[in-house]
């Protein structure tokens, strides 16, 4: 096929062993590619059809020959019914997409196809089938079915980090691509431009560049909303568990199920904002904070990991500057320090992180002010240095590296420093540790509003079993884990809860019901959560001026904007904080009174 390649290439992650299965994964890869190849560079579309009977094809003789595999070694085992109900959900979504192919363009059709078979691939192939051969590879040495399984559990600990690397490779190929095309752009304009052949080459080459970059996005966005929707509900489950469970050796279990689910959304969002970066779509909020807040977060957060490595941890500003009401974002400007002071701690093996803040220019408008993050570690050799503030750049670039890291921290830090007009920079001396610094400039804020402020987000939980109890809410989600999640956040402050399960059964209960507030996941089979929004504000409805908030694992800023536009009020990021949601709940249920 033109212009067809391999976006997303075969790889040892995808390999479980067995050759038979590895053979017929590779048939399915390769029909991923055709498919994206298509949508990157606007070649010649695959006949639908024929793109379906080679699915039918590969369930046919794939599932049949993978499951006289399993059966074999696990007869009867609940991992064979598990492994089999994926078979039996991945023909059912094919037959879904097929029954809506007649109308729909056929671009869209294989878009819903690349979706679905990007997920198939990460999290069947990569979680399941992985697993599963694993047990099979190693029943021969005469252990029991059960301690086989046991080992391959413990050997796919690491499959979260397999799926982010997974779908990093896959970003980098796309990005790579992107960059060649432009730069051959660049070449043919400056050797053809005054041949008119040239320049329709030219354009041809400019779209193909548009699209490949469309199509990394939109599978950034995907992979985005499909790892957030399942980490909304391993996280509510966690705080859940926490709240409910007595046992202390349970609780110190869950607290480490919590601080990876932590770290996994932490690597998740890193790359959200490398890629708004790259769209040059990062923009900063404006609102009024005082740095004792955001220092008090840092001590909380990192504080309590470095005392744990037995390391000193200080923050040393003055009260005054501490106490300076400020206006810029306080949430970048934590994620700065957090991911310096991270860094720090993560780097020192013993001694002190220190973090010092002193102010350089005061003015009845503005304050300037420098700030030092040192560390007693290992430091960064002179040939990184240049290095560490780049996009995927580490100092310790070897696979067997012992600190890990996605390499984007840094980068970020520098991008955010930039976009409040400062400059970020560091000192390192190996094995004597390093001094990260940056200096910003932000306008002086409002006084006295941190107090009514903080003390309305502090009790908005109270304020909600006091004022709302038993307000009728309803929820449309249509994952069942991220149900229960908004279930049990709303029923604990007192609401009533009507449960949509898609964006029509949610039309439907608007029509038969007044209720005080909508909750509203965006993407939702049947109608989604904006169409469904449209028609509730368009008067199909008893709701037409009820306050609507998305609760969506859509967190780019294009999907607030689309939130809004729909008729929206406000849009709560997945996963959710129950903090924020009952302030932005208060918020809204007290506008409306």
């Amino acid at each position: 096929m033109l212009n067809a390649v391999e976006i997303f290439p075969w790889n040892k992650n995808f390999e479980s062993g067995i050759e038979i299965i590895d053979t017929q994964h590779k048939q399915l890869v390769n029909l991923l590619n055709v498919l994206v190849s298509h949508l990157a560079f606007q070649s010649e579309a695959p006949e639908i059809t024929k793109v379906f009977d080679e699915l039918k094809a590969y369930t046919a003789y794939h599932f049949t020959t993978e499951e006289k595999i399993w059966h074999e070694h696990f007869r009867n085992d609940s991992w064979e019914e598990w492994h089999k109900k994926g078979h039996e959900d991945f023909i059912a979504k094919v037959l879904e997409i097929k029954g809506s192919e007649l109308h729909k363009n056929p671009d869209v059709v294989i878009e819903e196809i690349v979706s679905f078979l990007t997920h198939w691939l990460a999290m069947h192939i990569i979680e399941s089938d992985k697993r599963m051969a694993k047990v099979v590879l190693a029943l021969p040495s005469g252990m029991s079915l059960e301690e086989c399984k046991a080992i391959a559990n413990h050997e796919m600990e690491g499959a979260t980090r397999v799926l982010i690397e997974t779908v990093m490779g896959m970003y980098d190929t796309l990005a790579h691509r992107t960059i060649q095309m432009t730069r051959e752009i660049s070449r043919r304009i400056k050797a053809e431009q005054d041949l008119q052949a040239s320049q329709i080459e030219l354009i041809r080459l400019r779209d193909e560049a548009v699209a490949a970059n469309v199509a990394k996005s939109t599978f950034l966005a995907n992979m985005s909303h499909e790892l957030r929707t399942p980490l909304n509900g391993i996280m509510g489950m966690i705080n859940f568990a926490q709240q409910r469970l007595t046992d202390a050796t349970g609780s110190e279990q869950l607290e480490k199920a919590k601080h990876a689910a932590d770290h996994l959304l932490a690597v998740i969002n890193d790359i959200l904002d490398i890629s708004k970066i790259e769209a040059n779509k990062l923009t900063l909020e404006a609102t009024n904070f005082k740095l004792a807040s955001v220092m008090e977060s840092i001590n909380s957060m990192v504080g309590y990991k470095a005392r744990a490595k037995s390391l000193g941890f200080v923050i040393d500003v003055p009260a005054e500057l501490l106490n300076q009401p400020l206006l810029g974002d306080p949430l970048r400007l934590g994620q700065i320090l957090m991911n310096l002071t991270g860094n720090a701690v993560k780097f020192t093996g013993q001694g002190e992180v220190k973090v010092a803040i002193r102010e350089l220019e005061n003015t009845p408008s503005h304050i300037a002010f420098r700030v030092e993050v040192k560390d007693s570690g290992i430091g960064v050799p002179q040939e990184a240095q240049s290095l560490l503030f780049s996009s995927f750049q580490q100092a310790d670039v070897s696979t067997t590296r012992k600190y890990g890291g996605t390499g984007l921290g840094l980068a970020i830090c520098k991008q955010l420093v930039q976009l409040m007009g400062g400059e970020i920079g560091m000192l390192s001396v190996p094995d004597l540790g390093s001094t990260f610094w940056f200096e910003v400039q932000l306008p002086k804020g409002v006084d006295d509003f941190a107090t009514e402020e903080q003390r309305f987000f502090e009790s908005a939980e109270e304020i909600l079993i006091a004022e709302f109890s038993g307000s009728q809410i309803l929820v449309a989600e249509d994952d069942e884990i991220n149900q229960e999640v908004a279930r049990c956040l709303l029923e604990d402050v007192g609401f009533v809860i009507d449960m949509a399960n898609d964006g029509q059964q949610a039309i439907e209960f608007a029509k038969q019901k007044d209720y005080a507030l909508i909750l509203m996941d965006m993407q939702m089979p049947n109608v989604s959560g904006v169409d469904a929004s449209i028609a509730i504000r368009n008067g199909q409805s008893r709701n037409h001026s009820t306050p609507i908030l998305a609760m969506t694992a859509n967190a780019f800023a294009e999907d607030r904007s689309i939130c809004l536009e729909a008729g929206m009020n406000d849009h709560i990021a997945k996963p959710v904080v129950p903090e924020h949601l009952y302030v932005t709940i208060l918020k809204w249920l007290r506008a409306k009174l």
